[in-house]
């Protein structure tokens, strides 16, 4: 069930009540945290209130709720009974939970309310964009701007008919690389060939509301599919979808999965590109357990997994660490390596 979670600017008759009625557990900036009994309710049995704005909600949410709002919930918590065993969430659980109900609790209409956060975020994605979090809040934003920048850049640089995202997520990457953003990004290095863009997840209600979206926006080029890149079988159940792929990407998915699955996951990927391979994580000194990180990554072992498929490595630094592998007539632009 999703937690409790109100938007000042919809509910201020029920959060007025709650003010009338108790003090908070907790506050910050941009939430505030009652227990719905006082008295003997446990660590579930809360509400939370953001100030967030419709405009506001973007993927930045994830970032305040990284940042801000767990740590708060973990203060609340503190004067509360946990919950019985087996029942607790673990962090990156309370993280999606909350950043979902944030966007939902901003519009009656749920459809809409998803809506307006991917319209949010792709203005935001834009290369011209200067929009910030306040408060010092993980911008992630801005960090996915410059990333996905480079993505672009580097799908410029090769001839690229069709590609797929492995572990779009909301399928930001897809959207982007479809629509002006991604072609203004890419100009120094050539249009970004859009005539096919394939986003996969193993999240079916991600891949829904990825698809959804796009369906609803009229934006062509684009599919959303389900597919698990460790299945034994996965590259035959993306055969329809026009592989094997001229540019393959895997932007912050490696961290997610355990050193024998990431070998795993690279073996499928490569036997899905036609043409170039392009790898990103983020460096850490350790695995955010929040986002769901389960490993960290640096110069040595990305170059390791880049050396198990046999193509041409290149390696550099921007935003995290990135492995761009291509095979043999390859046609482009080869970038120097770096680091």
């Amino acid at each position: 069930m999703s937690p409790l979670t109100f938007a000042r600017h919809r509910h201020g008759l029920l959060i007025d009540g709650l003010a009338d009625r108790a003090a908070p557990l907790a506050r910050s900036d941009h939430f505030t945290i009652w227990g719905l009994m006082p008295e003997q309710c446990d660590a579930d049995d809360i509400v939370v209130v953001h100030e967030f704005c419709p405009e506001q909600i973007d993927n930045n949410i994830g970032g305040y709720v990284a940042d801000e709002l767990l740590p708060l919930l973990a203060r609340a918590r503190l004067s509360l009974s946990p919950p019985a065993n087996g029942y607790a969430c673990s962090e990156q659980e309370t993280f999606e939970r909350y950043v979902g109900a944030i966007v939902r609790s901003i519009d009656g209409n749920e459809r809409r309310a998803w809506h307006r956060f991917y319209d949010n975020t792709l203005a935001a994605l834009h290369p011209t964009s200067t929009s910030r979090p306040s408060n010092g809040a993980a911008d992630f934003n801005a960090s996915f701007r410059a990333i996905y920048a480079q993505v672009a850049a580097l799908v410029g640089d090769v001839k690229c008919d069709c590609l797929l995202d492995v572990a779009t997520c909301f399928g930001f990457l897809p959207l982007y690389l479809a629509t002006a953003e991604g072609a203004v990004a890419g100009a120094a290095a050539g249009a970004v060939a859009r005539r096919a863009i394939t986003g996969c997840d193993l999240n079916v209600a991600l891949v829904a509301l990825a698809e959804d979206y796009r369906r609803t926006r009229g934006i062509p080029g684009v599919a959303f599919v389900h597919a698990d890149i460790l299945a034994a079988d996965v590259r035959s159940g993306l055969a329809g979808s026009g592989g094997p792929f001229d540019v393959v990407t895997a932007i912050h998915l490696l961290e997610h999965l355990t050193p024998a699955e990431t070998v795993a996951a690279v073996a499928n990927l490569w036997a899905l590109t036609g043409g170039r391979l392009i790898v990103a994580v983020p460096f850490e000194d350790v695995a955010d357990p929040r986002f769901g990180h389960r490993q960290v990554f640096d110069q040595d072992r990305l170059q390791a997994l880049g050396r198990l498929t046999g193509g041409h490595c290149q390696y550099f630094e921007y935003h995290g660490g990135w492995l761009i592998v291509d095979r043999a007539g390859t046609a482009g632009i080869q970038q120097e390596e770096q680091g």
